[in-house]
């Protein structure tokens, strides 16, 4: 039935099906940008959270955990508090990385991550909780259909886009930058004047940075 959620629960870990889309963790992305870190390559996400090491991070949009999970590996005296909205996608994340088969360091940054069932948008204007570091990344307004991991992730998501009231709420529980993520032809950039945009022109993806 269409809208309709599978869980499926194997030896491995768990899966969910809706709309004839299989959700599942995989830490592939974690590891490839990690090896493009080691390599000299730039990582615009964490250039632009200019971690120390020993930071608090909120990540105010789990999704699969792979920034999540390349954040907290950077992080090896912090820790990073990850949000999401969807029961489903919290669960195959959380199981996922309790995997004993996954790579010695996802392992090690697993044990810095932090998973609530929350929406952003509540958190940030109920908790009194303070983060060095704020990180989000909200579904695209104008999204890359060409993604595989994505078009996974898009009928199990959470929509409802980033607005310059988020932005200024994140800034009363921040200590020391909030990095927003978005396609470079998304409104935000436009409604939002950050303290500097980097970005990638060939991806199309740009990390909006405010400074507290």
């Amino acid at each position: 039935m269409e809208g309709e959620i599978v869980i499926i629960v194997e030896k491995y870990g768990i899966s969910a099906v809706k709309d004839g889309k299989r959700l599942f963790f995989h830490p592939s992305l974690a590891v490839l940008r990690k090896s493009n870190v080691e390599m000299g390559q730039r990582d615009y996400l964490i250039e632009s959270l200019s971690l120390s090491g020993n930071e608090k991070v909120l990540d105010c949009t789990l999704g699969l955990g792979s920034e999540a999970i390349l954040i907290a590996h950077f992080l090896p005296e912090g820790y990073v508090k990850c949000l999401e909205s969807s029961r489903i996608i919290k669960i195959i994340v959380e199981n996922g990385l309790g995997d004993e088969n996954l790579p010695d360091w996802v392992r090690e940054s697993a044990r810095r991550i932090e998973i609530l069932e929350y929406d952003y948008k509540k958190f940030i204007r109920e908790s009194n909780e303070i983060f060095d570091c704020i990180y989000v990344d909200p579904m695209f307004e104008h999204p890359n259909f060409k993604s595989s991991a994505m078009n996974l992730l898009r009928p199990f998501a959470d929509y409802s886009g980033i607005d310059p009231e988020d932005i200024e709420e994140m800034k009363r529980i921040a200590r020391k930058r909030i990095v927003v993520k978005a396609r470079w032809n998304d409104s935000i950039f436009e409604r939002y004047k950050f303290d500097k945009i980097v970005g990638s022109l060939k991806s199309k993806i740009g990390y909006g940075v405010i400074e507290i």
